[in-house]
């Protein structure tokens, strides 16, 4: 069959009012997908040519609809690009309100993952504990909140399965608070922890807990 240069015309129209625009390339190799020759086996009935007009625009169409589908799914924020991995979140190794943090987070909303390490500056066996990283949010006041579950402690304050977060105030250097969670019932999930945490200027929240942090860390923009 050959190229219907008004199916050509009607899926360059469709795709100029959305808001992804698939390239000419793009679509030039959609078209050459369709075969340039007749081709039916014995047992397929015959077709007259204008339902095979038909055919090569609905095939045309739902192909360049699947193309601008997946390209758009892949360039969603937090996917890292075509392929690519998630973004990363945090990263960093710095000392904060006495002890040396270690920290490495990718995601979003409640999809992160990574963990976080505290270790007493005095060493293991002062203190330390670790958290596995579930969720984020930035509050209306800036602050990124970073949290999940402790799953190795020797702090009776950081208890396993108790809730921590590292709270992180963007700036030059960058602040750090860390805020652990009450005691019994935990919150039911990560992001509902996120929500105690108080923003700037709420009550409950003392600023001089934001402290300059003393080593390195990236934040994602």
């Amino acid at each position: 069959m050959s190229t219907d240069r008004e199916a050509t015309r009607v899926v360059r129209s469709w795709l100029d009012e959305g808001v992804t625009a698939l390239p000419d390339r793009v679509l030039d190799a959609v078209l050459d997908q369709v075969p340039a020759t007749p081709q039916r086996r014995s047992w397929w009935p015959a077709w007259r040519s204008s339902d095979m007009n038909t055919y090569v625009k609905f095939a045309i169409a739902a192909a360049a609809v699947l193309v601008v589908a997946v390209v758009g799914y892949n360039v969603l924020p937090g996917r890292g690009g075509v392929g690519g991995p998630p973004a990363p979140l945090a990263k960093g190794s710095f000392i904060s309100h006495g002890g040396q943090i270690e920290l490495d987070a990718t995601g979003d909303g409640a999809d992160v993952t990574g963990s976080m390490t505290y270790t007493d500056v005095g060493g293991e066996e002062t203190g330390s504990f670790t958290v596995d990283l579930a969720c984020t949010r930035t509050t209306d006041g800036g602050l990124v909140l970073i949290g999940g579950p402790v799953t190795d402690s020797t702090v009776d304050l950081a208890p396993e399965g108790a809730n921590v977060a590292i709270v992180l105030q963007r700036g030059s250097p960058v602040k750090a608070e860390i805020w652990l969670e009450g005691p019994d019932p935990h919150e039911p999930s990560c992001p509902a922890f996120l929500e105690t945490v108080p923003d700037l200027g709420d009550p409950g929240r003392d600023p001089s807990a934001l402290e300059p942090i003393e080593g390195t860390i990236e934040l994602r923009p």
